[in-house]
């Protein structure tokens, strides 16, 4: 999900502790209307006659791995909507390279998520050529390891896909949630990614990130929250 849903104009990931240790997991991307067009476009050139991003795909994605019960729906052409469980930690193996602590981690009474351009880098080079294909049309530096600063990075992609998908994606942000298992409430929390304020109530810590910041991100990032 960090993965192929955050590489779009906008983003929803609500991270959801359970007292079993798992963790809920939803997520929204809007491609908007100038990435799915570009899409489409390029799905048409190879000729393929799919969608590059579909519900099978995505399902498909996480076999294996330390998701449960994962549901996909692609309702339209700028839609993509996934959900599912990562396992309690105990419960966890290596997927493809990488564990899924290394990302999204609860124990403890304390729910973790960090961004980590070296551990993404990593998952990337893992993947199998057909489920990087999507991701390959960012030429995002945040997988590729090149240094680039956001204003050369949204010139990149104006240059290849045009001005109006980078001035889109220049908009959009990622907007994450960290939530507490029921009935507990928040003791203590941190969120030292992006730039807005972090909102908090008792029960979650919301934040967002800037996409164009996410996408050329060359540090490690956390948040979390306790219980």
């Amino acid at each position: 999900m960090v993965l192929f849903g955050f590489a779009s104009c906008s983003a929803n990931l609500s991270l959801k502790a359970q007292n079993d240790g798992s963790v809920k997991t939803d997520f929204t991307a809007d491609m908007g209307a100038y990435l799915s067009q570009a899409l489409e476009g390029i799905s048409a050139n190879m000729g393929g006659g799919k969608d590059i991003i579909n519900a099978a795909s995505l399902k498909k994605a996480f076999t294996g791995s330390d998701f449960t019960g994962v549901s996909a729906n692609v309702p339209n052409k700028q839609t993509v909507i996934v959900s599912g469980t990562i396992v309690p930690l105990k419960q966890q193996k290596i997927f493809k390279g990488v564990k899924t602590s290394s990302f999204v981690k609860c124990e403890n009474n304390k729910l973790t998520l960090t961004l980590s351009p070296a551990l993404l880098q990593g998952f990337y080079n893992s993947m199998g050529q057909d489920d990087r294909t999507y991701l390959d049309l960012f030429m995002a530096p945040i997988f590729t390891g090149e240094k680039m600063t956001q204003a050369e990075y949204k010139e990149l992609v104006a240059s290849v896909y045009g001005q109006e998908l980078a001035d889109d994606m220049q908009k959009g942000k990622i907007v994450i949630t960290l939530t507490v298992p029921d009935g507990k409430s928040i003791k203590n929390s941190s969120a030292k990614i992006g730039q807005s304020k972090a909102s908090k109530n008792s029960k979650r810590l919301s934040f967002s990130i800037p996409m164009l910041e996410f996408l050329t991100l060359q540090t490690e990032k956390t948040a979390f929250i306790s219980w």
